[in-house]
């Protein structure tokens, strides 16, 4: 299984809960979803054995690897000392709008931002707004979590997940964190 499919398997793990956790107040009970295979939602330009594709996928496996993400694993645990800053920012927010938070939500928010951050690196570092609108629709992790959402709530909910993902972004890839801030507010004002 690869790290893409494991980051995808966790998050499919919490869909509800991901899309309530920024405003409900509930405790929704996770929804498991199968998923067969994850493609990375973004591919850098250049013919195979190009030295700029080689080292895009050169620098996302270094990433994952300084992410500490285990491979194959369903869940996600902040472990390095930038991944346990979000998710403590998040659990506080969480709990002051009165929900409760669960080890769901970390799994969701460190996938959604690895995701993000895998984004970055595979277009380079050039991230506009037309990249992230793109990833936020072909995204198979945003996707899973959105199975299910009345499409007239989709639009909210994108935006709840996008927040979450580009507040991340401050976190675990912060060089490329303005360019996600400055789509998202394109995007969701």
């Amino acid at each position: 299984m690869t790290r893409r499919t494991s980051l995808t398997l966790a998050a499919t793990l919490v869909a509800f809960a991901a899309l309530t956790g920024c405003t409900g107040a509930g405790t929704a009970s996770p929804t498991e979803t199968a998923a067969s295979s994850a493609s990375p939602t973004a591919t850098p330009t250049g013919a195979i054995g190009d030295p700029d594709l080689e080292d895009a996928f050169a620098e996302r496996e270094q990433f994952f690897r300084d992410q500490q993400f285990a491979s194959g694993s369903t869940s996600l645990s902040a472990v390095t000392p930038a991944q346990k800053d979000f998710i403590a920012e998040q659990r506080a927010y969480i709990e002051s709008q009165g929900a409760v938070w669960s080890p769901e939500y970390e799994t969701v928010y460190l996938a959604l931002t690895a995701d993000a951050c895998e984004t970055s690196i595979l277009n380079g570092h050039a991230l506009e707004t037309t990249t992230f609108t793109t990833h936020l629709q072909t995204s198979p992790l945003v996707a899973t979590l959105l199975d299910g959402v009345p499409e007239d709530q989709r639009t909210a909910a994108t935006g709840n997940l996008a927040s979450v993902m580009v507040f991340g972004t401050s976190f675990l890839c912060p060089a490329d964190s303005p360019q996600w801030e400055a789509a998202y507010t394109e995007v969701f004002g």
